[in-house]
């Protein structure tokens, strides 16, 4: 298990998850950074992960007892022979800060909302850039979620089972299939000892694509 630090968060991508457009005024700059500073000295970011090997077997994924379906993530993983298994959460404290926000203050609550979506994606990179330090002369896929593309969320219970999750995270997912803390993810790389060629990112796969409030403004998550 990873314990790391949550860095000063991309104000610029706190903005853009909130889809603040301009330059924010000094009171509303400055409440953001109160807010962060509160996240900062809250949040307790741990990350597990798992080196596994891919076994394909006719038309079917399988890692660890985990059958990875559909044609996306087959295609993301074309090359690989091996796969990452990730879990990172920013802390239960975390969510009851954003909540207890939420009870007083909702501006305020959206602020810290948006502040940890941003420091869970930075976590992960750290998680990634550990991973890659510890793997040298590998390559890797970037990391493709449950529920990206026709990757199904019902995936999450087995991917917290295979990392124990829940005893070393404390980890749950509910029967939507959400993950609690909610400021967490999981996530799949793929591993190999060749380079790899570019696939398909983003937008093109995810399933929020028709009605994604980031592209009606021209940007992307």
């Amino acid at each position: 298990m990873l314990s790391l630090t949550l860095h000063p968060i991309d104000r610029r991508e706190v903005l853009r998850y909130m889809g603040y457009r301009g330059t924010p005024d000094e009171p509303f700059s400055a409440l953001i950074d109160q807010c962060e500073a509160q996240l900062r000295k809250t949040a307790q970011p741990r990350v597990l992960y798992r080196v596994l090997p891919l076994v394909r077997d006719e038309q079917t994924l399988m890692t660890g007892g985990l059958v990875l379906p559909g044609k996306d993530i087959a295609a993301h993983l074309n090359q690989c022979d091996r796969i990452i298994l990730l879990a990172a959460t920013l802390s239960a404290p975390a969510d009851q800060l954003i909540h207890r926000a939420g009870i007083s203050d909702m501006t305020q609550s959206l602020i810290l909302d948006t502040l940890a979506s941003a420091g869970i994606e930075q976590i992960c990179n750290q998680a990634e850039t550990h991973i890659q330090q510890q793997l040298p002369g590998q390559y890797f896929t970037w990391r493709f979620s449950p529920g990206y593309g026709d990757l199904p969320l019902s995936l999450q219970p087995k991917i917290l089972d295979i990392l124990s999750a829940q005893k070393w995270l404390g980890l749950t997912v509910t029967p939507e299939y959400i993950l609690i803390p909610r400021k967490s993810v999981t996530a799949i790389l793929g591993v190999s000892d060749t380079p790899l060629q570019k696939g398909t990112r983003g937008c093109a796969t995810c399933q929020m694509r028709d009605t994604c409030a980031f592209r009606k403004q021209g940007a992307h998550c």
